[in-house]
């Protein structure tokens, strides 16, 4: 709007210059008499009939000459021509020469060397080269069409200003707004309010950017968004390629993908239409809808998100403090991978997983999900389980490797695989502790009941005892590798964004 109401100035400014009266000059005609043209008595020409008014040449066959007023009307062949080699066509025209303004009306055709624009309605201010339509008018050059309600055309610098249902149709795509501003000596449009681009592949919303019709690349800002088959990507500035297929998010990125129902957000992006990857930096996040509220927040420094042929989400990749949330596990490492298809989540590096009163680690560890809860969990290599039992004291499992079994969200058992040790404390029906139970053997099975340990199961190579808590060594309570993390553990989902130096190992 503001926009707008600049032209309006400059037009009535251009309007004011032009009012350093020339007097328009008749070149010829074939015949000079006189007439009445609206109840106006006037020089009517005919013939061959040419004007002259500063630079520009003015022809037509049928003309009324107001000598006095220094206007004229002027009928069939009617055109106008400058020295640059624009030219206006029309059916008829008013002159008026203290204004320098022709009003051309009808089958009105202006061409500027590859731009022809067409229109019922046009004045040109003939000294500043300017040209404005107001009742629709197209505008075509060697790769667009475009149409619009209101229209300005600057011809010394080759700028269009649109308004009112702009429609742009390129072979690419086609772009409708409300305000738009072409300069074709850089082939850049500029939007100014609410505009949507659709092509083949994509489209694209924005209220404010540019877009080059020559290159193909573009800004997109205020409430930036673009689409695709299967995806939606919004941010407060977008910068896009179409030849490449290459995006830019800035600032409030996010990006839905509804085959997977998958939302990823950041403040930086970097987005690959037909590389299959989009990159996400800065407070990044990829959030796994369940439907039914219970989804999977993840976090990390940066987030990838790998998509198929279709654009269909199909990897996360998560780097560099890495945690994640959902209401019955949590978790942390430096970096992890979320296959989304499969529902299953691999940890790298000192991974470690909290559910309910219990922690896993390991040296890699995947977590299987089934209809959105969990369904096991494998730990690879230094494995180890450990179950706060109360303020002093914790159940533990470690081995080899592990299998851990969910039933309806919680452990249900656990399969141990090498060197199998366990610390199980017993206690009685009121929840009197009555001692702790020392395992070991080749494998194991624990299984578990609510509340803590049901029954453990050893197979082969067996070594197990019940101990009086207090004939026991403080050390001897805890299984060799034991160190709890549970105060790094997220509690709200809010609290993967914010990690915990590993600076130190806590008991409790």
């Amino acid at each position: 709007m503001r926009y707008f109401l600049l032209l309006l100035i400059l037009l009535i400014s251009f309007d004011t210059i032009a009012q350093k009266r020339t007097k328009v000059r008749l070149v010829r005609a074939d015949k000079l008499g006189s007439g009445v043209y609206k109840g106006k008595k006037a020089q009517k020409l005919t013939g061959k009939v040419v004007f002259k008014h500063g630079d520009n040449t003015m022809y037509c066959n049928i003309a009324y000459f107001y000598d006095s007023d220094n206007n004229f009307d002027a009928f069939e062949n009617v055109r106008i021509v400058d020295p640059q080699g624009m030219t206006i066509h029309g059916d008829s025209m008013h002159y008026i020469g203290n204004r320098a303004l022709a009003k051309i009306r009808h089958n009105v055709k202006m061409i500027d060397k590859d731009m022809t624009l067409y229109t019922d309605h046009l004045d040109y201010f003939t000294n500043a080269k300017k040209a404005m339509y107001f009742n629709g008018g197209k505008i075509i050059d060697n790769e667009n069409t475009l149409t619009s309600d209101l229209g300005y055309y600057f011809s010394k610098s080759k700028t269009y200003h649109f308004r009112r249902n702009v429609v742009l149709v390129n072979p690419e795509y086609t772009m409708y707004s409300d305000t738009l501003t072409f300069r074709s000596l850089i082939n850049t449009a500029f939007i100014t309010g609410p505009t949507t681009i659709i092509s083949d592949s994509n489209s694209i919303y924005c209220k404010e950017g540019w877009y080059n019709t020559s290159t193909n690349q573009a800004s997109f800002n205020n409430k930036a968004m673009l689409q695709n088959k299967n995806q939606k990507l919004w941010a407060d500035s977008l910068y896009y390629d179409r030849n490449t297929g290459f995006g830019q998010g800035f600032n409030n990125v996010k990006l839905f993908d509804s085959t997977k129902n998958l939302i990823v957000t950041g403040n930086y992006a970097e987005y690959y239409e037909h590389g299959g990857f989009s990159y996400f930096a800065n407070h990044s996040q990829a959030i796994v809808i369940d439907e039914e509220g219970d989804s999977l927040y993840l976090h990390g420094d940066t987030l990838m998100l790998e998509t198929d042929t279709n654009q269909e989400a199909k990897t996360v990749y998560v780097y560099n403090h890495t945690q994640f949330y959902k209401s019955n596990l949590q978790g942390k490492c430096d970096s992890l991978v979320y296959y989304l298809q499969d529902s299953m989540l691999i940890m790298y590096s000192r991974p470690l997983i909290w559910g309910e009163k219990s922690q896993i680690s390991g040296q890699k560890i995947r977590v299987y999900m089934a209809n959105g809860d969990l369904d096991k969990i494998y730990i690879d290599t230094n494995s180890f389980v450990l179950q706060h039992d109360s303020l002093e004291y914790y159940n533990q499992v470690s081995g080899r490797n592990m299998l851990v079994h969910f039933k309806e969200g919680s452990m249900d058992y656990v399969d141990v695989f090498e060197n199998a040790q366990s610390i199980y404390f017993v206690r009685e029906e009121d929840s009197t502790l009555s001692g702790v139970n020392l395992g070991a053997s080749s494998d194991m099975r624990i299984e578990f009941i609510p509340g803590g340990v049901g029954n453990i199961v050893y197979l082969s190579r067996v070594q197990a005892s019940l101990n009086p808590v207090d004939k026991l060594s403080k050390r001897s309570l805890y299984l060799r590798g034991f160190k709890s993390y549970l105060h790094w553990r997220p509690r709200i989902k809010e609290e993967i964004f914010i990690w915990e130096p590993d600076n130190k190992d806590r008991i409790n």
